[in-house]
Order: structure tokens, then C-alpha cells, then sequence
């Protein structure tokens, strides 16, 4: 049976960012929910659907092929799948906004220099290749977070995005689950199994310590995508993210005169 002929509805929700914050913790999590279904395709989580159409148009049928990949759905069930490169492609929130035009979007962020850490030693290890330089500069283009989250709101109302915070996930699991869950639709008094453990692939053993001169230029560079990103998401707390604490310290002062 050709997956076209399964299902034609599109996702009820997609991730869309970002790498190495802990999309698939959060995803495996979103799974154990008995109303949340699991994409088609293997691999369950990150189907990479619209990275093709950076170098080629997506018809009708491709549409058609995407809502094929996920499962028929009934009494109140959903389903969705979590990418986290498609924030950052530039070409893919407007393929979203066509193939998925009611879907919720998941977003969860980490303190972008740390995203950066762990970043480098995973795009080194699947693209080893590429160059330190260019692994480096994408890894640091990734974490502008701000600049990202314009893109979604120019084809998606923020009432339709929810932005998570990875330190606030991992400090208030079943709070934030329980969030997640109500922004998607679905009861929110589901406990899963192992919220506390994080799941996916930890690049701890392999981050190396950022010498003084490239952190510094890391925050000088992201600092102000930073500032945009607070104005954008009023509760993100900056003093859960190391390299950007001075910001939060700023900030309360600043409400305090």
C-alpha cells in the first residue's frame, strides 16, 4: 500500500528546532502520551521531509506524500513528527505553512553557546569533511535563535508556536510536559515513564573547553540575537543560561529603578 493511500490529513504538530537541545528526550517523552502517535516512517522523530526542496519546487503530490507519512487518527488522538534543522533552514517554514497550515509548532532552545559545544563534535563526527571553519561558523549561525523564530512568525501566528526552554525542561520536567501537552490539545495529567532521564545522544565526553578568545567572540556575536530573542519570548530566563546570565542580572536591575 503506498503511503498516500494510509492517511491524507497533515501532522497536528511539528518540532522544528533546534539541534542538540533536546528534541528527541522531549519527543520520546511526547510519545509515551497515549493520545500521541508516531510518525509512519523510520525514523520515528526527524523525517527531514522539505531539505530536498531547497534545490527543487514541492508539487501537490509531495504534499500529499508528506500527510501519507502519518498515522489515521481518532478520538482526539494527534500526531507530528520533530526535525530540528527545519528552524533553520530558511526555505522551510513557508513549505510548512503550505503542507501543514494548522499544525502546532514545538520549539526548544538551549543557551546557544552550549548548543554550540555540543554541536561541533556531532556535525564533525556525520560530516567530517566539511572543514573545521565551516562546521564552526554553522554551528554558531544555528544558535540565532531569534532570527529563526521571525522566520516561523512570518507564516505562523505565535499563538501557534510554543518555545521551550531546554534548562527549564530539565529542572521542571513534568511541569513543562504538562505545558507541552496543553498547548497541543491533548490531557495533561499523563506522567510518562523516565521523565527525569535525558534521552538521545549525549556529547558530553566530547566537548572540548572553548579557549577565552572564542567564547568571548561567541558571545559578542550572539548577544544581541539574544536580546531579540528575550523581547520575542518574555519568559525565557535568561539565568538558566550560563554564558548569558549577565543579561538576566541587567534586566532585573534594570526593572528595579
Amino acid at each position: 500500500m503506498a503511503a498516500t493511500d494510509l492517511n491524507t490529513a497533515p501532522p497536528d504538530f511539528v518540532g522544528v528546532g533546534v539541534q542538540r537541545a533536546g528534541t528527541s528526550w522531549w519527543f520520546q517523552l511526547l510519545l509515551d502520551h497515549p493520545d500521541i502517535l508516531a510518525p509512519l516512517q523510520k525514523p520515528k522523530k526527524e523525517l527531514h521531509f522539505f531539505g530536498r526542496f531547497s534545490s527543487m519546487p514541492m508539487g501537490d503530490e509531495d504534499v500529499e506524500r508528506y500527510h501519507g507519512l502519518f498515522p489515521q487518527r481518532s478520538g482526539g488522538a494527534i500526531t507530528g513528527e520533530w526535525t530540528p534543522r527545519y528552524m533553520y533552514d530558511f526555505w522551510t517554514p513557508r513549505l510548512i505553512r503550505r503542507a501543514a497550515p494548522d499544525a502546532k509548532l514545538l520549539v526548544l532552545l538551549r543557551d546557544p553557546i552550549e548548543r554550540f559545544r555540543s554541536g561541533v563534535p556531532h556535525q564533525t563526527e556525520f560530516a567530517p569533511k566539511r572543514g573545521d571553519a565551516a562546521i564552526n561558523a554553522d554551528a554558531a549561525l544555528r544558535g540565532c535563535y531569534a532570527a529563526q523564530l521571525r522566520r516561523l512568525y512570518a507564516y505562523f501566528d505565535a499563538e501557534q508556536v510554543l518555545v521551550l526552554q531546554y534548562e527549564r525542561c530539565a529542572l521542571e520536567p513534568l511541569e513543562q510536559y504538562a505545558r507541552t501537552l496543553r498547548f497541543l490539545g491533548v490531557r495533561d495529567d499523563h506522567e510518562p515513564d523516565g521523565v527525569g532521564e535525558l534521552r538521545g545522544r549525549t556529547r558530553a565526553a566530547d566537548k572540548e573547553p572553548l579557549w577565552p578568545d572564542l567564547q568571548q567572540d561567541l558571545r559578542d556575536t550572539l548577544e544581541p540575537d539574544v536580546r531579540e530573542l528575550r523581547a520575542m519570548v518574555p519568559d525565557l530566563d535568561l539565568s538558566l543560561w550560563p554564558n548569558f546570565a549577565h543579561l538576566a542580572a541587567a534586566n532585573s536591575v534594570a526593572e528595579g529603578t
